[in-house]
């Protein structure tokens, strides 16, 4: 694992541990409650800047890096719904893939019927999120390898982080500088954070295995942040 650089919510420096192959994060013990909103859309430039890397299938049995004791499957609930990760029975901290850190932080929901019948009218086949198994999207509604239903970034979710971190950019610089007028074009109380289309509307002609969230994470990049 790579050690890596965030920020938490008090703007201090936060070094996570990340698994770019297999698309693992190791929190140290509230680590994962600490990074800041900015830092979760870091995350999503980093996720994006290693798309092109061979991905490992991941099983998450193994050991807490600190105490050695088998890692524990654990469950928890957001208003987003559950989502997973394998904790320490010490409390030494937990293990969680990319995708079920992003449910935990409200960014991924769970395709609809109808949406899994839409995509699979254009294609067959799409890659686990989570574990990076083949998802035979045409007659299954979760991962046969993991379990992990089939998911997507949620476009309204993200575009509300988004619109919230520029509006607490906008206050920082306000209250330290008034040489920093609102452009005329756009109107008070609003944002310049632009919409995107949901990568499962997308045409999405390819031999790979599609990777949803990965898809979501480009288009949000394409859509927001260049």
């Amino acid at each position: 694992m790579a050690a890596t650089v965030f920020r938490t919510h008090i703007d201090t420096a936060l070094e996570v541990d990340i698994c770019w192959a297999c698309h693992l994060i190791w929190f140290d013990n509230l680590e994962s409650v600490s990074m800041s909103p900015q830092s979760v859309i870091d995350l999503f430039k980093r996720i994006h800047s290693h798309r092109n890397e061979h991905r490992r299938l991941v099983s998450l049995t193994g050991e807490c890096p600190v105490c050695r004791d088998k890692l524990v499957q654990s469950f928890d609930v957001t208003r987003a719904g559950r989502f997973q990760y394998h904790r320490c029975p010490n409390g030494h901290g937990r293990l969680i893939t990319f995708v079920q850190f992003l449910r935990e932080k409200q960014f991924i929901r769970t395709l609809n019927q109808a949406e899994r019948q839409s995509l699979s009218a254009r294609v067959k086949q799409i890659r686990c999120s989570s574990c990076g198994a083949g998802v035979d999207i045409e007659h299954d509604a979760a991962c046969r390898h993991c379990g992990a239903p089939v998911a997507v970034l949620d476009e309204q979710a993200v575009a509300k982080a988004l619109e919230a971190l520029e509006a607490r950019t906008v206050r920082r610089t306000s209250s330290t500088s008034e040489a920093n007028p609102r452009p005329a074009d756009r109107p008070a109380g609003t944002t310049s954070t632009p919409s995107y289309t949901p990568p499962y509307s997308e045409p999405l002609a390819t031999t790979e295995l599609v990777d949803l969230v990965l898809t979501g994470v480009a288009a949000i990049l394409s859509a927001t942040l260049d």
